[in-house]
């Protein structure tokens, strides 16, 4: 009895491997095509920028410098740095560069990201004379044209939006490998779930919504990653997240291993617990109601499961290897399939980075970085773990020491 239930599991694991591994590859053919961009609105918008930041006084006045050069209408828009709990220079480095500081500090209020989200967008929606508002984080840069491209978007219907986030340091060998991954997943993964009507994958900085969205989804003051979080929330409520590819943001990379660890596991714990949330509800919109933006979000919201099947599935196919297998199955009963499995996996693995690193114009240094990924594989294990172990109280901020400018990054 035991065996049959091992043995079936074993199965079920290799189906959803094999069919999710195979619904993204096809998805991703899209990507070789590029997106028509919308017309420019006429009428433009007003926007509140809002940066978060806790202890970030030696990057905040850099993001903050290069929202103040935007190439929109000063008078539309305006930059609001919610300084949470700081203890440094964050607040004074903000405002002498322009920006507005709300300080999210005293009696009642607890340091977190999501809190001084929620906190912060509250006080902004409430002088009632914002249309949108777009988010992003105190180590990052936004394009010049990064507002005008939203505001065609959003004159074009949409309400949720992720910009083309890019790297913006790419000096080490750590962050070029994590750079080139960005050029990769945008042109293979949000091009394609754009163009095909899915909802894009948010990133924390470069979003934006209308401020009705803003208004009626708060931003969830526990969860560890609160992008994923409102990303899942908003596709189980029918709420598209659409994807500017013109609307760039530039976002730090981490240099060492310890802030890149200390990120990653932090994204592991907050990707288990929106998953525990969210995958019930949206595989059930899903089945109700046929929506495909559900159904991809539950696939995607799964994907942090993945390590965990992989290895569970390959020691159950060891285990119960004189039983039937679907992959060994597949692999060695029908014709061809051994030259097939091996040309399916060479395409996401090889040719498909290689073709976006082209058509994208990487920089040959990026574009041989992308490929020393597998040297990251091997933490696969222990962050997978720290994240399980982690509570949903553990934030692990990773300290930001990139000091690049949009002027080295925009003619």
């Amino acid at each position: 009895m035991w065996k049959f239930i091992l043995i079936t599991f074993s199965n079920l694991a290799q189906v959803f491997l094999f069919v999710t591994g195979l619904l993204y590859l096809l998805l991703s053919f899209r990507g070789f095509w590029q997106l028509k961009k919308p017309a420019r609105a006429q009428l433009r918008r007003r926007f509140a920028l809002l940066l978060p930041a806790h202890n970030e006084e030696g990057v905040v006045g850099l993001a903050v410098e290069s929202l103040a050069g935007l190439k929109y209408p000063r008078e539309l828009f305006e930059i609001f740095v919610a300084a949470d709990h700081c203890t440094d220079g964050t607040a004074r480095a903000a405002a002498a560069a322009g920006a507005r500081v709300l300080e999210h500090a005293g009696p009642g209020l607890k340091a977190g990201k999501g809190r001084a989200l929620k906190w912060a967008t509250e006080k902004i929606l409430a002088a009632g004379i914002f249309d949108a508002l777009c988010y992003f984080d105190a180590d990052s840069l936004a394009h010049p044209g990064f507002l005008e491209a939203m505001n065609a978007h959003l004159a074009a219907g949409a309400e949720a939006l992720q910009g083309r986030q890019l790297a913006k340091n790419t000096g080490c060998l750590l962050a070029k490998i994590l750079a080139a991954g960005h050029i990769v997943s945008n042109r293979f993964f949000q091009l394609p779930k754009a163009a095909l009507g899915l909802s894009a994958t948010l990133h924390g900085k470069g979003m934006c919504f209308t401020a009705a969205i803003a208004g009626k989804f708060h931003w969830d003051e526990t969860c560890l990653t609160e992008d994923l979080e409102m990303q899942m929330r908003l596709i189980r409520h029918g709420v598209r997240i659409h994807w500017a590819q013109d609307a760039v943001v530039y976002d730090e990379e981490p240099e060492t291993l310890r802030q890149y660890l200390c990120r990653t596991i932090r994204w592991t714990r907050g990707s288990l617990d929106t998953a525990r949330r969210h995958l019930p509800g949206l595989a059930a919109r899903a089945l109700r109601r046929g929506d495909l933006r559900a159904f991809e979000g539950a696939l995607y919201s799964a994907q942090t499961y993945r390590f965990a099947i992989v290895s569970l599935g390959a020691a159950l196919v060891w285990f119960s290897r004189d039983s039937f297998n679907l992959v060994v199955w597949l692999y060695g009963a029908l014709p061809g399939m051994e030259h097939t499995m091996k040309a399916l996996s060479l395409v996401p693995l090889l040719l498909y980075p290689a073709a976006a690193l082209v058509i994208e114009r990487a920089s040959p240094g990026l574009a041989a970085a992308y490929f020393l990924q597998p040297l990251l594989g091997i933490l696969r294990l222990p962050v997978f773990v720290a994240g399980v172990l982690r509570g949903t109280d553990f934030w692990g901020r990773t300290e930001h020491t990139s000091r690049v400018a949009i002027a080295d990054l925009v003619e």
